[in-house]
């Protein structure tokens, strides 16, 4: 007998025992309807549920979390392609406004000059050979493209035709040293010519020669093409005076002069197949 009292069978006996005995007593100060043995069973069951229902919690927090995460991943991505969806359409803005300004500055042109027949044209090829920004249009003979014909943009000199075929044409720039332009200095009037130098960061670069020592021209005066030589009409803008230097002669000085001209975003051009006085050489007393 005091073998069974001390067995493991007993003990569990007593230990069910006192948990519905615990329960009755709950239950009867709690004054609810259930039965000893269910308070019993809920009561010894509890902690199981406390700890049931914080694990509930957790994951319910957890999957919350991670379905925040996908959003907020998913809504950055949408923002991203808004960002750069606007972004584009702010380049392609600026595009526009500036080949809008151009061709004002051409309608300006057209306008000063009613004699001027122009033939627009795109770049389909640049020159890897040389430093002078030389490239070929997609025009030619047949849309009545010659050699000599001024290239613009705008108001401003680009170069000159050099070759033509029936389709396409060969431009030089106003930077290669095989050009000679007739110019004059707007503020001072000062006359004379400019050879091309070089072209610097996809900038074209030239310079007026042979100044003389007493003359007042300056840095950011404007050069206008003056009209003689029966190859560039008058007061097309050849660019802004940078800076000015003494000869080796040490009689003269020259001026180095920036074109307006970024030959990297230069993609078409405005040919003047035909203006009054073209191919008519001016000849000027000094």
């Amino acid at each position: 007998m005091r073998r069974f009292f001390q067995s493991g069978a007993f003990k569990a006996f007593i230990c069910v025992i006192v948990a519905l005995c615990l329960g009755a007593v709950i239950a009867a100060f709690t004054h609810n309807n259930s039965t000893p043995l269910s308070s019993a069973t809920s009561t010894a069951l509890y902690p199981l549920q406390r700890f049931s229902s914080y694990l509930s919690y957790k994951f319910s927090n957890f999957n919350d979390n991670f379905k925040g995460t996908k959003s907020l991943a998913e809504e950055n991505e949408k923002l991203k392609d808004q960002i750069e969806d606007y972004q584009q359409k702010i380049i392609d803005y600026n595009d526009i406004k500036k080949k809008l300004n151009t061709y004002e500055d051409f309608l300006g042109v057209k306008e000063d000059n009613p004699d001027f027949i122009f033939e627009n044209a795109s770049i389909i090829s640049r020159s890897s050979s040389d430093n002078y920004g030389t490239f070929t249009l997609n025009k030619g003979s047949l849309d009545g493209i010659s050699v000599n014909d001024p290239v613009i943009y705008g108001k401003n000199v680009v170069g000159v035709v050099t070759g033509v075929s029936a389709k396409t044409c060969t431009i030089i720039t106003i930077s290669n040293p095989e050009i000679n332009i007739s110019v004059y200095e707007t503020y001072t009037g000062e006359v004379g010519y400019v050879s091309g130098i070089d072209s610097e960061e996809d900038r074209i670069y030239c310079k007026i020669p042979g100044i003389k020592k007493e003359a007042e021209i300056s840095p950011n005066g404007i050069v206008c093409t003056a009209g003689n030589g029966g190859i560039f009409p008058k007061d097309l803008i050849v660019g802004t005076i940078v800076d000015i230097e003494d000869s080796k002669d040490g009689i003269s000085k020259f001026a180095n002069i920036r074109s307006e001209i970024d030959l990297s975003e230069l993609s078409e051009v405005f040919v003047i197949i035909d203006f009054e006085g073209q191919g008519v050489v001016t000849v000027t007393g000094d």
